[in-house]
């Protein structure tokens, strides 16, 4: 009786660990970002899951990249996220501070980029505007660098 019931537990936790697997298996997010001005900084990457974290400031996943690929004002970029829907924001932190430099007013004094949206305008974009649905195992982004 004692084995049955340990067979019943490792075949439960077996199959619990084979499903998980499956349904927060990574997705490869390739993107493309254009348009940046200088060799000089790093680029740093932000995810938001939704309006909440964005205007919060407060991303799921952030990752800074070196320039060192940088040429002809493009680079690529690859992540891995779970399947859902996202929003990326990109920065060009040309004095490697680590943050957006803003002025006193609240613009940015380096080039920000939004996942396939062009910023045209100066008022800052809600989360829908720059969001995309992530379900396949690849998924190409682009984000054109926008300077004031």
């Amino acid at each position: 009786m004692a084995i049955n019931y340990l067979l019943r537990v490792f075949f439960l936790c077996l199959s619990i660990v084979a499903l998980s697997g499956t349904a927060l298996s990574a997705q490869t997010v390739n993107i493309q970002v254009s348009d940046i001005k200088s060799s000089n900084g790093q680029i740093l990457l932000a995810v938001f899951k939704n309006e909440e974290s964005f205007k919060s400031e407060k991303p799921e996943f952030r990752q800074v990249f070196k320039k060192s690929t940088l040429k002809d004002g493009k680079m690529q970029l690859s992540i891995e996220l779970p399947e859902g829907s996202y929003g990326i924001t990109v920065v060009d932190d040309e004095n490697s501070n680590g943050k957006l430099d803003k002025n006193m007013v609240g613009i940015p004094k380096e080039g920000v980029a939004f996942s396939n949206f062009y910023l045209s305008g100066m008022k800052k974009p809600k989360f829908g505007d720059f969001s995309f649905q992530l379900a396949k195992p690849s998924a190409q982004i682009t984000c054109k660098m926008r300077y004031f």
